[in-house]
């Protein structure tokens, strides 16, 4: 039976990934940096790890005595790791470069077949952003290592598009620029199967997006739709975004990241070869639902 190391296993895509994995047959270790997260379902409906993976691996992947033999055992790396919002400990490059370093030569030492890694669509008109260096320095690393790779890229997570119901529900919304920039993010169920197809195929580099493409505005209008308000809508012009991102890189350099990310979206189109059956709106529905 061919056994998969999962890490970055209690995010949103890794959830779905441990869950698609067993679905398929395959056995599965967990890397978890917080067990308390195990129990748990993910705060966008992900299902908890519980009773998914056959072995749990506590650690900390950014450092490396913590997960010295994680690697041990394994034929397949898989990793959805990374810095989804600032921590204020570490930066992207510790977690998204040096982590998956971390794990990489771990894999080599042990002989790993494979390693699969989640970067970002579109990476290559995002350079100037922190975030999106560190994991294409990493795709260097992971190109350059000598084992079978493949590099998943989605548009965007529709639990990245929760912060639309949110803002509806909070009766505010923000738009930068004209909102008139296409997008088709793609579920986290959907991605896992992505993502698995890649573990067992031969394809260096997928870019995938969700199955329906909505402007910004589209699915803001959404949001408000599902939660049945009109929120008031403050537009943000690019060059004011602009102006406030570079002010966040004198406080924060992640939330300057972060930032910096939503003005360069704003002004592309992000829309991959679509995969999947999720619908967005359903997913607003459900976490409206968890919400009120």
């Amino acid at each position: 039976m061919t056994k998969i190391l999962v890490a970055g296993s209690t995010g949103y895509i890794g959830r779905y990934v441990v869950e698609e994995l067993k679905g398929r047959g395959y056995w599965v270790r967990a890397l978890v940096r917080n067990p308390d997260k195990i129990k748990t379902q993910g705060a966008h409906l992900e299902p908890s790890l519980e009773n998914l993976a056959d072995e749990f691996f506590i650690g900390d992947a950014t450092k490396l005595d913590s997960i010295a033999e994680v690697c041990n055992g394994v034929d397949v790396v898989f990793s959805s790791l990374g810095m989804t919002r600032p921590d204020f400990v570490h930066s992207s490059f510790d977690v998204d470069y040096k982590a998956n370093l971390n794990l990489l030569r771990l894999a080599q030492k042990a002989k790993v077949k494979k390693f699969v890694y989640i970067s970002v669509f579109n990476a290559q008109k995002m350079m100037e952003i922190e975030n999106i260096q560190a994991h294409e320095k990493f795709v260097d690393e992971l190109r350059a290592s000598g084992l079978e790779y493949a590099v998943v890229r989605p548009t965007g997570y529709f639990s990245d598009m929760a912060q639309f119901i949110a803002m509806a529900r909070n009766g505010v919304m923000l738009s930068l620029g004209d909102g008139d920039k296409k997008s088709n993010p793609i579920h986290g169920a959907d991605l896992a199967k992505v993502c698995v197809d890649a573990i067992e195929g031969s394809a260096l580099e997928i870019e995938v997006g969700g199955p329906e493409t909505f402007t910004y505005r589209e699915v803001a209008e959404m949001a408000a739709d599902v939660v049945n308000k009109k929120p008031f809508t403050v537009s943000l012009p690019l060059w004011l975004a602009d102006g406030v991102a570079a002010v966040t890189g004198f406080i924060n350099r992640d939330i300057h990241d972060i930032a910096l990310f939503a003005t360069t979206v704003s002004r592309n189109d992000t829309v991959a070869p679509a995969y999947g059956t999720h619908r967005l709106r359903d997913f607003f529905e459900q976490m409206a639902a968890i919400m009120e």
